[in-house]
């Protein structure tokens, strides 16, 4: 929650003004959410110029813009990312593993594909994502461009699969996992997915050595083996003088 207050507070808000000076409209702007536990209740507090609806629980699927086809096509064009970057990592000889390759994929690689899958999303998509909230803003939508588009990516994800020996996965798998995300994580989810984070983290971290100990009786056997390396010097030194 606190992170997304500051992406609201930090980001976004003076993203919409920014947006607003440069197009020379009035600085106001609404701002649909969900029920997810990250979004705060308090948003409206936050800002006299964006105004914060909270969509009513269970309507989210049927009412939200971007639940209509925007997200679902956004998923598809980063899953088809993530495996064109699969297949460019472990191409020709002494090339990492698939294993190796998401081992290393960190946040930082995934906020990249995020960003690149999102500028793929179509105009007119974005446009149509308002049909069932404000149709008289839709202008020329055609209502199977969506799920074309969407069926196109599908059938590349199973291509670019099947070409890293992925051969199970089909076109109906593609379409289970992108609608898996469609529901809200609750509280219980976030915990399990930290678990899960966690544990994952623990697997891969090795078990610390056993520290070393030095005792009295090593620091003893030190302090001779110094002084008598010392007195072998001491007596074979050719500058001294013999007694």
């Amino acid at each position: 929650m606190t992170l997304f207050q500051d992406w609201f507070t930090n980001y976004f808000c003076p993203a919409v003004e920014r947006y607003n000076a440069r197009h020379n409209i009035s600085n106001k702007a609404l701002l649909l959410l969900d029920n997810a536990p990250s979004h705060p209740v308090n948003l409206n507090a936050l800002s006299d110029n964006v105004r914060v609806e909270y969509i009513s629980k269970n309507t989210t699927s049927l009412l939200q813009p971007m639940d209509q086809g925007v997200k679902a096509n956004f998923k598809g064009y980063y899953l088809r990312k993530t495996f064109l970057q699969l297949i460019k990592a472990i191409d020709g000889e002494d090339k990492p593993t698939i294993r190796d390759f998401w081992k290393k994929f960190n946040i930082l690689d995934a906020v990249d594909s995020i960003a690149e899958s999102w500028d793929e999303v179509k105009t007119s998509s974005m446009n149509g994502s308002w049909k069932n909230m404000w149709p008289e803003c839709v202008h020329e939508f055609k209502g199977f461009s969506q799920a074309e588009s969407l069926q196109q990516v599908q059938q590349d994800i199973v291509t670019l699969a099947n070409n890293v020996d992925f051969e199970e996965v089909i076109e109906n798998g593609v379409v289970e996992l992108l609608e898996s995300h469609r529901e809200d994580l609750t509280n219980e989810d976030l915990m399990m997915l930290e678990q899960e984070r966690a544990a994952g983290q623990e697997e891969d971290i090795e078990p610390p050595p056993t520290p070393l100990q030095l005792t009295t009786k090593d620091m003893s056997n030190g302090f001779a083996l110094i002084q008598e390396g010392l007195q072998i010097f001491s007596d074979n030194d050719p500058n001294s003088t013999a007694a």
